[in-house]
């Protein structure tokens, strides 16, 4: 091939970190041929890690269950009007009239006498709007409905206890509905049960038709009970032609990644996947003693499966127990945490045991004692598969009687709550996987002697291209990875595209965030950072303790380990001198406790200080293999007693590495074995075409362990500050492609000449001279000075003057669809003013010392000047002036009704009308801004919202600051010169020189960089102030408020995903589908 090379990439949830190295015959790099980074939004909810479709889903959610009540409503009015009473309009007018009984009153009146027809229907209405809850699931979770079941649960009790005959008469007599009757906020005092409300119903019938009302006949109550009860099962979804009818589920069910189309996935709560699962966990278990691993024995495999069928919840001090282990044992799977006994952190530790299996174990026992051990495995998959599917009591019912189960079984099947959730392979795969998983094998052994594929390999035609979509991409389920790994097509196509040949191999790592949740990410940032502030605190004593010193991270790791060893040398317990150890060279050294030319274990709990003379000796031994007699037994007592981690106390009490020792170390700290690394890595192997290199081996996809990553990058002298910006993914991509086998071997061989040999003075291996010297050049912003001095061997061939600064290629943000406008509506008062009610807590006093922006204060002034004076009392602020209730005064003194809310008024700007024009809304969503450039006047900008995508015409006025919208400058089609939408490039040319804040407070950089003119991202717009937001490519600097009406000229550019942009000529403005037609 012309140029062979390979491929490193980063990929984390928002980024994809590349690069491209040139290979030597023998595949291994020996220059930088290309990198950077792609940059773009995870896919969830910023702030919350929630699905970016909620809020798409709830707001359909409460479309229908409107227009499920209105239909109710209209079924209503037409059963009533059949039935001699009045219809929707003489209700409507009689409302409007005012001076209608109170409706509870007449609920209690109509069960003891007659009412008239207006008040009959008043009341059908009313409980047809207040109709109750019931449970859309076949039995209620009462962890999950919380304080609503405890709501309906008080009320029952509360009508029993008084004798309320309906729940109308409850609301209506009892002192706690006195305040008010509808529910608040969270607050679920109103709630009752919609059996309730039907009992009342038909209380109500009854009494009307003992009073001689012709309009409550039970022909008329059965109808009318008819529409009170009609709700949709949830796991139907809505009727018609709507694409989310149907079972739900059913439809959501995947195929088994191991038989393929012919069998469906299993449900995870039948027996055979929780046995699998149960098997693979058991087949995990190591148990460690003298530092040495073992499995299992067949015996105690056993043994803890009868346990397992006993109890679902199993923790590792009873697992101690039934295996009969010794005191020193330990298990692999238990976090022994300092200051805690062995006993406490195994029951910690817990082992989840055919849960589902026990549900049904336990109401099926309730017909016999053992009953379930009647019922054979394929009944017991088939109810656990029914109760995952079917939420509808009728069709759950039907399918268990399908599967063979007779009445009181069925019975006592049903009050089970309903299971969730699918596993990767079907019934049919874990039935055949069983047999060797209880042998004690592994998934992978397992699937080999059955005869699967587990990597789930592709057998199809390998293609120059990743394909963007296949049925494998279907098993990622969570967004946020589906995105990163369509992002990683993207650069890897891209890169494909501009080499103009197939790469040699690819070397990826995934940050581990990848496989965390939202709430898993949130604390490993915690993590992180509670570790930085530990490590500042420490660098802060080190230079008060060696003022002038240049502290190194060096010194650090030193430090932390001379803190924790209380002084003393972790192999000979002689004291260590801090100030030697830090600042005489060969006298103390940080040593790897399991070598690391074996190990490649570079983590804190691997390292302990010791003296020089005695690391030397230790060499690549173990310290158990270089200490002898009394020594030996000396620090068997110390570390037992003193070394409080549990990971370095097994590593310093290590005997001998066995083979499964050798093999755990490179498995685990130079692959990566998460799942969705694997996949990456089967999916690039399964479908891309490599080019032909005889020297590339048989390993042309490699998931790298980013330990060893982050290993390397502090040994070649590469920092990684986030803060900076986007640059380290190309940096940490760079470094990835580097990590090959050879790389591997000569990093094990200098370990093992370090290790073995009295000798300091030989360099850390690179992957060629001077490799940081030329990455650090290449993400210059002049790339391409130096680079012949720096790396002849590889630019005597390249075209340097071609070379371009790295530049961050982002994600723009092009939907134009969203919600249209904010859920608060507010009342128009003119074109300039709308008016809303606002909590008091959000009230604050102006300038003149009233209350800023208060709706018509000479409406009740005595209600005004209470809340001026509570504020003026606590300065004006409202969060602090009404922490504690607050009453309306009345006239004479004495407190009226609470204060929860008041009318203020606010400027209108850009609004939605509402609810017939009738109300106003914000606008939700700015999806992009049209600029236009007006001869003599300067550059302005038009928003356009979600709200104008539906709209006939598309706006024409622009952004005017300070102004309200009617008074914004109407534009002119002939002045438009494109559009932007959030992270769009455009160029920026200003008279004045622009000031660029660093983004991040955590930064290294300077605090403040300058330009007249550059490549900018746009951001966003501020209808206010007519200003924009943007930042530099990298994101490390922004303008938070730059103004744009008088920047000299504003030029929109295209950039690919590799970060290659080029300019964009005038363009026609686009439409969207209502201005087309």
């Amino acid at each position: 091939m012309k140029h062979p090379y390979g491929i490193g990439l980063d990929i984390g949830i928002a980024s994809v970190g590349w690069a491209v190295v040139a290979l030597n015959e023998n595949a291994e790099p020996y220059g930088l041929i290309r990198c950077g980074s792609r940059i773009f939004d995870a896919a969830e909810q910023p702030n919350t890690g929630e699905s970016l479709a909620a809020p798409r889903r709830e707001a359909r959610s409460t479309r229908r269950r409107l227009r499920r009540r209105s239909l109710r409503k209209a079924d209503l009015y037409e059963l009533m009007a059949q039935n001699g009473l009045p219809g929707r309009a003489e209700i409507e007018e009689a409302v409007q009239a005012g001076h209608l009984p109170d409706i509870y009153a007449l609920r209690v009146q109509a069960l003891d006498g007659p009412v008239t027809a207006m008040d009959f229907a008043r009341i059908l209405l009313h409980l047809m709007q207040r109709r109750g809850f019931r449970s859309n699931r076949k039995a209620d979770d009462a962890q999950k409905d919380g304080k609503l079941l405890q709501a309906i649960d008080a009320n029952t009790r509360r009508m029993e206890e008084n004798h309320y005959r309906t729940v109308g008469e409850m609301m209506y007599r009892d002192p706690v509905f006195a305040e008010h009757k509808r529910n608040k906020s969270e607050n679920y005092l109103s709630t009752v049960r919609r059996d309730q409300i039907v009992e009342e119903a038909v209380q109500l019938f009854a009494a009307q038709r003992q009073y001689g009302a012709a309009w409550a006949s039970p022909e008329m109550e059965a109808e009318y009970l008819t529409i009170l009860t009609r709700q949709r099962s949830f796991a139907e979804g809505p009727g018609g032609n709507s694409p989310y009818g149907g079972n739900i589920v059913e439809k959501m069910v995947g195929t088994c990644t191991l038989e393929g189309q012919a069998e469906p996935r299993a449900a995870k709560a039948t027996w055979s996947f929780e046995y699998f699962t149960l098997l693979q966990k058991i087949n995990h278990i190591r148990i460690i003693e003298s530092g040495a691993a073992r499995i299992l024995t067949a015996e105690e495999r056993q043994e803890l499966l009868s346990v397992c069928y006993q109890t679902d919840k199993l923790d590792f001090a009873r697992i101690r127990k039934a295996l009969a282990l010794s005191e020193q044992a330990r298990f692999n799977m238990v976090r022994y945490r300092d200051g805690q006994t062995t006993e406490d952190c195994e029951k910690k530790e817990k082992i989840v045991c055919l849960p589902c299996y026990h549900k049904m174990r336990k109401v099926l026992n309730t017909l016999r004692k053992d009953y379930i051990r009647s019922v054979s495995r394929d009944r017991l998959d088939a109810a656990a598969t029914a109760l995952t599917m079917y939420k509808n009591e009728a069709t759950l019912r039907a399918k268990l009687e399908e599967a063979q189960f007779e009445p009181l079984e069925v019975d006592a099947l049903m009050t089970l709550p309903s299971f969730s959730g699918f596993g990767h392979i079907s019934v049919k795969a874990c039935r055949k996987l069983i047999p060797y998983l209880e042998q004690g094998l592994n998934y992978n052994d397992a699937c080999k002697e059955a005869g699967y594929d587990f990597q789930g390999n592709y057998r199809g035609e390998k293609s120059q291209f990743l394909p963007a979509s296949t049925e494998e991409m279907e098993d990622i389920t969570s967004p946020v990875v589906r995105r990163a790994v369509a992002q990683t097509i993207k650069v890897v196509n891209a890169i494909i595209r501009e080499q103009g040949e197939s790469p040699v191999n690819i070397h990826l790592e995934l940050a581990r965030e990848m496989s965390k949740n939202f709430q898993q990410r949130n604390d490993l940032d915690k993590a992180m950072k509670d570790n930085n502030a530990e490590n500042e605190r420490l660098m802060k004593d080190l230079h008060e303790l060696f003022p002038g010193r240049n502290i190194t991270g060096q010194d650090l790791v030193k430090y932390r380990l001379w803190k924790e060893q209380d002084g003393r040398c972790a192999y000979s317990l002689q004291p260590l001198e801090l100030e030697k150890a830090i600042t005489v060279s060969g006298y103390a050294e940080v040593d790897h406790i399991v070598p690391y030319s074996i190990s490649f274990d570079d983590r804190r709990a691997n390292k302990v200080l010791v003296l020089a003379s005695e690391n030397r000796q230790k060499g690549n031994r173990l310290p158990l293999q270089y200490l002898q007699g009394k020594r030996r037994d000396d620090f068997i007592v110390y570390a037992k007693a003193s070394v409080k981690n549990y990971r370095k106390r097994q590593n310093l009490l290590k005997e001998k590495l066995s083979e499964e020792d050798s093999k755990g170390f490179m498995q685990r700290n130079l692959q990566d074995t998460q799942y969705i690394a694997s996949f990456m890595l089967n999916y690039i192997r399964s479908h891309l075409a490599f080019a032909d290199f005889s020297a590339a081996g048989k390993k042309r996809v490699v998931a790298v362990n980013g330990a060893v990553t982050a290993f390397l990058r502090k040994r070649w002298g590469l920092g990684k500050v986030r803060a900076d910006g986007d640059l380290h993914h190309a940096v940490d991509a760079a470094v990835i492609a580097c990590t090959t086998d050879g790389m591997i071997q000569r990093v094990s061989r200098f370990y093992t000449h370090i290790e073995t040999s009295d000798t300091r003075g030989e360099r850390f291996p690179e992957p060629w001279p001077r490799f940081r010297d030329e990455l650090m050049q290449r993400l210059s912003a002049c790339p391409q000075e130096n680079l012949m001095q720096i790396n002849p061997v590889y630019y005597q061939n390249v075209d340097i003057a071609s070379i371009r600064p790295v530049f961050v290629s982002r994600m723009p943000r092009h939907k134009m669809t969203g919600a249209a406008h904010k859920e608060t509506i507010k009342g128009r008062l003119d074109d300039a003013h709308t008016v809303q009610r606002r909590s008091i807590t959000d009230l604050k006093l102006d300038k003149e010392g009233e209350i800023a922006g208060y709706f018509n204060p000479s409406s009740d002034t005595l209600l005004y000047n209470a809340l001026k004076e509570q504020l003026t009392a606590f300065g004006g602020d409202g969060k602090k002036a009404f922490t504690e209730p607050f009453f309306k005064p009345r006239a004479d003194g004495t407190p009226g009704a609470q204060v929860r809310k008041v009318k203020v008024y606010d400027k209108a700007t850009s609004m939605v009308a509402v609810h017939e024009g009738k109300g106003v809304a914000d606008n939700d969503t700015m999806v992009r801004i049209d600029v236009y450039f007006v001869p003599g006047d300067g550059y302005y900008w038009v928003p356009i919202y979600v709200a104008d995508t539906v709209k006939p015409e598309l706006p024409n006025k622009a952004v005017v600051q300070g102004k309200s919208y009617a008074e914004w400058k109407e534009m002119d089609e002939e002045n438009f010169l494109f559009s932007l939408c959030q992270n769009d490039l455009i160029r920026i040319e200003s008279k004045r020189t622009m000031k660029f804040k660093v983004q991040n407070s955590d930064s290294t950089l300077e605090k403040e960089t300058q330009m007249n003119c550059g490549l900018t991202y746009f951001e966003g717009g501020n209808i206010s102030t007519g200003a924009i937001t943007v930042t530099t490519h990298d994101n490390a600097y922004i303008v938070g408020s730059l103004g744009f009406k008088t920047l000299q000229k504003v030029q929109k550019y295209q950039v690919d995903v590799l970060g290659n942009y080029t300019l964009v000529k005038k363009e026609k403005r686009q439409n969207f589908p209502a201005q087309r037609r």
